[in-house]
């Protein structure tokens, strides 16, 4: 078995013997280029950019249907994103878990691996470059994750974040979705329009958090933007996330972004949810609940009790009872 790096990586003997600094970080010298982490996979070049913006949104325990992550890769469409460098999966994941996939290309079986992917773009109407970067929440090794996109960051220059989520609430799906803000520095209060109230929030937190917390103790600008999920919908990524977590990037930064696939998308998914609720009058009658909460408090927020997150997710259970609870009431009424 190999020794370890550093970094927490398997030492790889065909690599170049690096000044001390850069070994205690994990760090490897790239064609000639910056030292950077072991765990970095270069597909672009590295240099510094205009006063760039991390925007960032993983699959996982803070977007369970991927509908955030979706939102910066629609983001990395439009803006015309060119790819900067991919998180190798390896030392992250256990694949027995998060299993790779294989398909065809040209006649060929390849293999898809779960991918943590880095873009930079400069889209119109903004002042300042942005990275984008999408992927799949790791299992191990979150430290070493962390230091690794810390290293990106500091490459191009940036020490403002802003990461995206979607947390499941008691919210209809018939009514504009919530989105919350937490929040380092009170500017981005202003750029979005939206409060950042103090969380008193403790338990189980997701690499969402655990980025967050590493790079605000660096001192950088640090702001997490959360839509509000229906959390009775889990029949895939909900278009409405990513329209509203996307028109609140183009009211901060000044930037135009067609929403248009996901508004086609939406079509679609109203369609499948539409079909349920007739199919299920329990369901619709949830809904409805829902919406006569909603629109008594306009709108419902996400913490409907005291000490409920805004900036991380509660156990699913506690999201579900709601709506069993609901469910056996009408079960009882009719027996």
């Amino acid at each position: 078995m190999r020794p370890l790096t550093p970094s927490g990586l398997p030492h790889d003997p065909s690599r170049p013997n690096l000044y001390p600094a850069a070994r205690e970080r994990g760090a490897r010298r790239v064609h000639g280029g910056p030292i950077l982490h072991d765990a970095l996979r270069p597909l672009g070049e590295f240099r510094k950019l205009r006063d760039p913006v991390l925007l960032a949104a993983f699959v996982g325990f803070t977007d369970t249907t991927g509908a955030a992550a979706a939102a910066v890769d629609l983001l990395a469409d439009e803006w015309k994103a060119q790819p900067l460098a991919d998180i190798d999966p390896e030392p992250f994941y256990d694949f027995t878990v998060q299993r790779p996939h294989t398909r065809l290309k040209d006649d060929e079986r390849v293999l898809d691996w779960p991918r943590n992917r880095f873009y930079v773009a400069s889209p119109p109407g903004a002042d300042r470059d942005f990275v984008l970067l999408t992927g799949v929440e790791p299992h191990l090794r979150w430290k070493t994750f962390t230091k690794a996109i810390d290293e990106v960051l500091r490459e191009v220059g940036s020490t403002t974040s802003i990461t995206l989520g979607a947390q499941p609430a008691g919210v209809p799906h018939t009514r504009p979705l919530p989105v919350t803000l937490s929040a380092s520095h009170s500017e981005f209060e202003r750029l979005f329009g939206l409060e950042a109230p103090a969380s008193r929030y403790q338990g189980q937190t997701g690499i969402v958090g655990v980025l967050n917390l590493h790079l605000r103790a660096q001192g950088w600008k640090n702001a997490s933007l959360w839509a509000m999920s229906p959390h009775y919908l889990t029949i895939g990524p909900n278009p409405s996330i990513g329209i509203a977590l996307m028109q609140l990037i183009d009211k901060g930064f000044g930037t135009k972004t067609s929403v248009e696939p996901l508004r086609s998308q939406l079509a679609s998914f109203d369609e499948k949810v539409r079909e349920v609720m007739e199919e299920s009058a329990e369901a619709a009658g949830y809904v409805q609940q829902l919406e006569e909460q909603y629109d008594a408090s306009s709108p419902v927020l996400p913490a409907a009790a005291e000490g409920q997150p805004r900036g991380d997710l509660p156990p699913t259970e506690d999201l579900l009872s709601d709506l069993e609870q609901f469910l056996k009431r009408q079960r009882d009424d009719n027996e």
